[in-house]
């Protein structure tokens, strides 16, 4: 089973200091916002979060409230069984359709059903699920 859709990730970049993470999801949750997908890494001292809530929206605003600079990107989020093969058989078709990934994240529990994986093409996130056969 695959399944997806267009949506949007926000992007927060901040300094890589002790406890923003847990800052900035003390936000989200304190307002019982679900995340769906979050990606956090560090490089030279700069920390970027890039993370798809349940309503996005919503915790932009929280954010940018508390100073946050947020930004919105579009993606593909996908939902696919939780089997061994299920990423590479959609990677080998974004692949054969030439789209080009910047950044793909996501997680599931060891005995969930399915993964939610957001991808980030360097083009039209449509691209995407149409190489996949979703549109």
């Amino acid at each position: 089973m695959i399944k997806g859709a267009l949506n949007k990730q926000l992007i927060i970049r901040v300094g890589n200091d002790v406890g923003t993470l847990a800052q900035i999801t003390s936000v989200i949750s304190s307002y019982k916002i679900n995340m769906v997908a979050v990606c956090a890494y560090a490089i030279d001292g700069h920390c970027v979060v890039t993370m798809v809530t349940e309503n996005n929206l919503h915790a932009k605003r929280l954010l940018k409230e508390k100073g946050y600079d947020v930004e919105e990107e579009d993606i593909a989020l996908i939902t696919v069984d939780n089997a061994p093969g299920a990423l590479h058989a959609i990677t080998e078709k974004i692949s054969a359709a030439d789209v080009s990934l910047k950044l793909i994240y996501g997680s599931v529990d060891k005995n969930g059903k399915t993964s939610r994986i957001a991808f980030v093409s360097e083009k039209n996130p449509k691209k995407i699920l149409q190489a996949i056969k979703i549109l």
